[in-house]
């Protein structure tokens, strides 16, 4: 039996939890600086906001989105009259800039875009090395450079589909019919691929579908649904997509989405919540292109071939990508004696070149279908010395082969126990690519701590347009006298 509550229970003052923090609406701001992801930054009422699409230097009106604790959010509604606009603002390219929530920073110039990206490497990086100087940026065209294209699905009223991409500040679709940043291939199979999906019956649960166009002409199209399809809808769906160019189909389940809490810096981002593999079939390849080993070497060098499946994670921007391997091998200048690790190998973006040079590689990564597929790629390219293994590289106890050199490529959630690893495991020179500011920081401070200097760094601007910030270092351990 539940024991009544007792006198002192009854009459306790009840705690009213705080709502929501009220938004103050609009103001006027000046912009002092830049934020490290492209947010101009101003002042008011001694509290730090962050405008979207304000420019260093500019007085503007904005409109208050988010009121935090330490910070405010504010969308700029335009520049106060008479005040001069910024001489880094452009005119953005896209007729849907506005609306969609992809490439944000289009209305500042790509320069500058560029020097910023680099001076907020050389920050992040300067309390380790003082007297580093970044090396130029990676940088290549723009627009047209994405060779895959994850997009909403919109099953409209009349059970026509439309494909979109986020819309800004929602969970909504913006229907897009030709994205600025798509490659040729990818636009035309955008404009092509809504009529066929009308064509397929029991569509209902297809929730996402990235398109994937490889170095050959062939597409591929990976499907995330939110319930399991049927045998019938399958069987549509394949009767459907696969005409040419489309050879490659994967379909996948969208699992519930994790909790807040329980988000790592690894998928916070991601556009699509945890998946179930459910059907595969077809593959797609993207030559890589491979720099030669020294002057003296003459002729073409023939390029490598990375087969894969839509859905892989491969670099979307190829052409930064080829240039980001060749860095990579400048670098590190591999020898032929050399033992060679890569960690977070994936499908050979880095094995494979590094196996044409050094004695051999121990290619390590966590997904073992990954494994599988980075062996299948060694043996298509003929190459012998890559010894491709499935490996936890997030344990505290991970134990690496012993090596001379190496590269680092992990996701966002970064490296830590494997830069650990690294500095019991002999390596001398490790390059390590980076796509998360803060765990580049946190895991350049770790081999610093085991002995290891920060000689070279340069930023990469792998998505142009956005507040995403890549990078490329190069660590070199210290003999100890």
């Amino acid at each position: 039996m539940a024991r009544p509550p007792s006198a002192r229970m009854r009459f306790q003052k009840q705690v009213k939890r705080a709502g929501p923090a009220r938004l103050w609406g609009k103001d006027v701001l000046l912009i002092e600086r830049m934020s490290r992801e492209g947010r101009g930054i101003g002042t008011r009422e001694g509290k730090i906001v962050f405008v979207s699409g304000a420019l260093r230097g500019e007085q503007v009106q904005v409109q208050c989105t988010a009121v935090k604790r330490d910070y405010d959010e504010a969308q700029m509604l335009g520049l106060l009259p008479g005040s001069p606009a910024s001489v880094e603002r452009v005119e953005p390219q896209c007729p849907l800039y506005q609306d969609c929530g992809g490439c944000t920073l289009q209305h500042w110039s790509l320069a500058a875009q560029e020097n910023h990206k680099q001076a907020e490497l050389l920050a992040l990086l300067q309390p380790l090395s003082p007297g580093l100087v970044p090396e130029p940026t990676l940088t290549s065209p723009a627009s047209g450079y994405r060779h895959r294209l994850r997009l909403r699905v919109v099953r409209n009223p009349d059970k026509r589909h439309a494909l979109g991409l986020r819309r800004r500040a929602s969970h909504e679709a913006v229907t897009v019919n030709d994205c600025l940043v798509a490659n040729t291939a990818v636009n035309e199979l955008l404009k092509r691929l809504p009529p066929l999906l009308d064509s397929a019956p029991d569509l209902q649960g297809l929730r996402e579908v990235e398109i994937d166009c490889d170095s050959h002409g062939h597409a591929g199209l990976c499907c995330y649904f939110a319930a399991r399809p049927g045998d019938r809808a399958l069987a549509s769906l394949q009767a459907a997509v696969l005409t040419a160019p489309v050879r490659a189909l994967r379909v996948r389940l969208i699992e519930p989405r994790k909790s807040r809490g329980d988000e790592s810096l690894d998928d916070a981002d991601e556009d699509t919540a945890p998946w179930q593999e459910l059907y595969a079939e077809g593959e797609l390849c993207l030559s890589l292109p491979l720099p030669p080993r020294d002057r003296s070497e003459t002729g073409q060098v023939k390029p490598l071939e990375l087969a894969y499946l839509p859905g892989d994670f491969t670099q979307t921007h190829w052409e930064i990508n080829t240039a980001l391997v060749a860095r990579a091998l400048d670098w590190l200048q591999p020898a032929a004696h050399e033992c060679a690790l890569d960690l977070f190998s994936g499908i050979g973006n880095f094995s494979l070149p590094l196996a044409g040079r050094a004695s051999v590689v121990h290619a390590l990564e966590g997904d073992a279908s990954m494994s599988r597929r980075l062996a299948a790629n060694a043996a298509r390219n003929g190459i012998d010395n890559i010894r491709a293994r499935t490996l936890n590289l997030m344990t505290q106890e991970l134990v690496l082969p012993r090596a001379d050199i190496a590269v680092v490529d992990p996701p966002r959630a970064g490296a830590k126990a494997a830069c650990e690893a690294l500095a019991r495991c002999g390596v001398q020179r490790l390059v390590y690519v980076s796509c998360h500011p803060g765990t580049l920081s946190r895991d350049a401070s770790v081999l610093q701590k085991a002995g290891f200097v920060l000689r070279r760094a340069a930023a990469v601007d792998m998505f142009p347009h956005t507040g995403h910030s890549e990078a490329i270092v190069l660590f070199e351990r210290v003999s100890k006298s």
